[in-house]
């Protein structure tokens, strides 16, 4: 059955000869993965710059409830962007926040809130002028409350650490190592409480950015029955040195 839907590319594959497996998130179906014929052929000259990491699109998608690979039919730019496919830094957080999605995000049923809070990050991403390279940190934090695995409790100054396991701000320093030390879980509880203008205010040393980013990745790891691996941080640690 014919389906119009809005969708945010995650991640690509090859598939045959000419022909491209893009994995999305939509509207209608949450996460997807649907065969794109045609797109890697040498007749088609603008077809990949469609299925790059963080790309809106709007398309009519052929769905079979019963099959793991849907086929997109039509397909055409929800919203251009404006700076991410051209600049270094986003380009990298585009590929960073689209590899963190398509191994986190799994289910292939409708979430409304958390579709909308995607698509509000792509555009704020696009849209950002100051405060690029805090980004990803704010984006970790967040993804957590659409994931289920946001604190349980508020952060005061008596529960200076975050256990990562109980998934809550604590008063002691929990006995196993996964929780955050007290100057990262204060970064957490201000992440929290941000918006994207405001990151430019966050005077971070690199060295404090990659160890925040390997503990939110860690605690993710912690909540599936799968390693969430994700290449693509190396690549940030390189362009926001």
């Amino acid at each position: 059955m014919l389906h119009k839907l809005t969708a945010i590319v995650l991640h690509t594959k090859k598939y045959r000869e000419s022909s491209l497996l893009a994995y999305v998130y939509t509207n209608l179906f949450g996460r997807q993965a649907y065969v794109v014929n045609g797109v890697r052929s040498g007749k088609n000259k603008t077809g990949m710059a469609f299925f790059q990491p963080l790309t809106l699109l709007d398309a009519v998608a052929y769905h079979n409830p019963k099959s793991e690979l849907q086929r997109l039919g039509e397909y055409r730019l929800l919203q251009p962007l404006h700076s991410i496919p051209f600049t270094v830094n986003k380009n990298a957080l585009a590929l960073f926040i689209g590899e963190v999605l398509y191994k986190t995000i799994r289910e292939h049923e409708p979430n409304d809130g958390l579709f909308r809070f995607l698509v509000r990050a792509v555009l704020d991403l696009d849209g950002l002028t100051q405060g690029v390279s805090n980004f990803h940190l704010y984006f970790l934090v967040h993804l957590n409350r659409y994931l289920g695995y946001a604190p349980g409790n508020n952060y005061f100054s008596e529960t200076p650490y975050f256990d990562a396991q109980a998934g809550e701000f604590t008063p002691l320093r929990p006995t196993h190592d996964l929780f955050f030390d007290t100057t990262q879980t204060q970064l957490f509880a201000t992440l929290l409480n941000s918006k994207p203008e405001n990151l430019a205010q966050l005077s971070l040393h690199h060295d404090q950015r990659n160890r925040f980013v390997d503990n939110m990745l860690r605690f993710l790891n912690h909540h599936f029955d799968t390693p969430v691996a994700v290449r693509s941080a190396a690549i940030l640690q390189e362009v926001f040195r």
